[in-house]
């Protein structure tokens, strides 16, 4: 009797250590600063391609200053990204073989990435097309099999878009390499790739923008990765941290961050805002830290980011695209010899509209079951 009795204690004991390690697993992956970093980077990234300061040119200093600022404050939000990519597929490089877990990215985040590029794609066709129409010009004028191809590639390598190929191939180098994953020297020439393109701001070597810096990026997967492998030392490191240190040192970072941008003014007038600049480097990863120590106390639950965020993503960039022009158009709002704080004003509305829109497009994307894949995750 008290042989069963044992057998069925070390059962139960069984048991409970299996349930005890899935709730350790969940927990693992499952972390509550995700969501608060996603909810908060997709604001930025929403706010800085809602703004029309890239392309401005302004001569008085003060006008200067405002369009570094409104841009620099959200810098961070790429970098962001790519870190938590890479904290999330942390667990999974060890769960899935690199021909699975390519084809579970491309059945999650290829195909609603590709169905929404079509869609840009064809809007931007269809307001050609109203405006031939308009004008009395042949229906197609201008449309060729060579100008769609053109314009597709022009989605993926210079709009929002970029960063889905970008991300994969990021992907596939780190599964290449998966054998040295956690290997310093393997991050220290991830990171030197990185600084490559820094540098290359002042060389001009190679075309400078961000969206084009095809291996630039790969570092930050990679130190995501690493976080979430030894995210016990991350966490106990951060926490031990002063808050009031780790501010000075992100306000300090901000300030070197736009005194660059302001140098790269006059040096690189058409990408004086590059993600890759060092100092928006540094920025950009305090930034993380910052964030990481604040979000246990932002209740974001409500938003669900999770769900949101990357279909967020995946939509903002075409109400930029074709429904702001046909809310700014009829207003005549223009932005040519406007001060800079008029066009910080439209940023500020654009972003407003956009965000907003985003989140109801999604929203109700998501609360049907078979369109559910449009969204991704």
């Amino acid at each position: 009797m008290k042989k069963k009795i044992s057998i069925v204690q070390l059962k139960i004991s069984l048991i409970k250590t299996k349930l005890s390690n899935s709730n350790i697993n969940t927990q693992k992956i499952n972390y509550a600063f995700i969501d608060s970093l996603r909810f908060i980077s997709m604001i930025g990234i929403v706010m800085e391609h809602s703004s029309f300061f890239f392309v401005a040119r302004f001569n008085t200093l003060s006008e200067k200053i405002v369009q570094i600022l409104s841009l620099q404050v959200f810098k961070f939000g790429t970098i962001i990204f790519f870190l938590l990519a890479g904290f999330l597929i942390g667990d999974k490089f060890t769960t899935y073989s690199t021909k699975e877990y390519l084809q579970r990215r491309a059945q999650n985040t290829l195909k609603p990435w590709l169905f929404w590029v079509i869609i840009l794609l064809l809007t931007t066709y269809l307001d050609i097309i109203v405006k031939n129409i308009k004008y009395g010009d042949n229906i197609l004028s201008n449309i060729t099999f060579k100008t769609v191809l053109s314009d597709f590639g022009n989605i993926v390598f210079n709009t929002s878009y970029w960063f889905i190929p970008n991300f994969l191939l990021c992907i596939t180098i780190l599964l290449l390499f998966r054998k040295y994953l956690y290997s310093v020297r393997l991050g220290i020439a991830l990171l030197l790739l990185s600084l490559f393109y820094s540098v290359n701001l002042y060389i001009d070597l190679i075309p400078t923008s961000h969206t084009t810096a095809l291996f630039g990026f790969i570092f930050y997967l990679w130190l995501g990765v690493q976080i979430n492998k030894y995210y016990e030392q991350f966490k106990s490191f951060v926490d031990n941290t002063s808050m009031a240190l780790v501010f000075i040192l992100l306000i300090f970072a901000f300030f070197l961050s736009s005194l660059e941008s302001y140098y790269l003014l006059k040096l690189l007038p058409t990408d004086p805002f590059n993600t890759l600049r060092i100092t928006n480097i540094i920025y950009s990863l305090l930034s993380f830290i910052f964030l990481y120590k604040l979000g246990s106390k932002i209740q974001i639950k409500r938003f669900n980011p999770s769900i949101l965020t990357f279909g967020i993503y995946l939509i903002h960039q075409i109400l930029i695209f074709r429904l702001m022009p046909l809310i700014l158009r009829p207003l005549h709002i223009s932005l040519e010899n406007k001060s800079a704080y008029y066009v910080l004003s439209i940023q500020l509305l654009t972003f407003f509209i956009v965000y907003i829109g985003s989140i109801l497009i999604v929203s109700i994307i998501n609360k049907i079951p078979k369109a559910r894949w449009l969204i991704g995750r």
